[in-house]
């Protein structure tokens, strides 16, 4: 009896130290990236035109919603692939607002699966017409986070 006891409380620890390892490893990660980032992302759903910058006048836009919003930028999906650094012309489907947007990353996807693609806005912030939440970490606050 005994050993099958220990043996649990045994496997029982050693997954308990593994979770811990593991948050503890995506926490670092997710705080190194929150470091880079200016901005907080909210999850959105925003109806927006997308066009490559330099397609012809005569090319249709293709119909997109945001996944996710930040100040300086969003994600969104989409059916064409757009690679890093191409500069898109971005316009919101409800209203009359436009602006221009910089692709910093893409997902890999497949004929059968739309692309995720994340740009930076070029033109200053503002265009969503929201009011972000301010970012609570001090500087302080992040570097004691780092260390745990």
């Amino acid at each position: 009896m005994c050993k099958t006891m220990c043996y649990d409380r045994a496997r029982t620890l050693a997954e308990s130290q593994a979770k811990t390892f593991s948050v503890a490893r995506m926490e670092r990660v997710s705080a190194e990236q929150s470091d880079r980032r200016r901005s907080l992302r909210i999850v959105m759903r925003v109806p927006l035109y997308v066009s490559p910058a330099n397609a012809p006048a005569s090319a249709e836009w293709e119909p997109v919603e945001t996944l996710v919003v930040s100040m300086h930028g969003g994600m969104i999906r989409t059916r064409q692939k757009f690679p890093v650094g191409t500069t898109l012309d971005i316009r919101m489907r409800n209203a009359q607002k436009s602006t221009r947007g910089r692709v910093v990353w893409t997902s890999v996807g497949t004929r059968d699966r739309p692309f995720d693609v994340g740009f930076e806005l070029l033109e200053p912030p503002g265009f969503w017409g929201i009011k972000f939440p301010e970012n609570k970490w001090s500087e302080g606050e992040r570097a004691a986070f780092r260390r745990t």
